[in-house]
């Protein structure tokens, strides 16, 4: 199965988000995030499983699309 392409990149400190142009997406690359292990690295959530992150889904103030978040080491 071929994954999702991310429409948008946030690079930080201990962790980066790719956000996805729909929901299912998102499930889908979160699904191949855990699978491979990726975790937080650094910071008070150090060690935490990476994944599909609804706190970070907001709504694009460039292009107006609603984005949903995958967290990624």
């Amino acid at each position: 199965m071929e994954l999702p392409t991310p429409v948008k990149y946030d690079g930080r400190i201990c962790f980066a988000i790719e956000y996805f142009a729909t929901e299912e997406d998102a499930k889908v690359y979160a699904k191949h995030v855990r699978d491979r292990g990726d975790t937080y690295n650094g910071g008070w959530s150090h060690g935490a499983p990476c994944g599909r992150a609804t706190s970070f889904d907001h709504v694009d103030k460039e292009t107006g699309q609603q984005l949903y978040a995958v967290t990624i080491a």
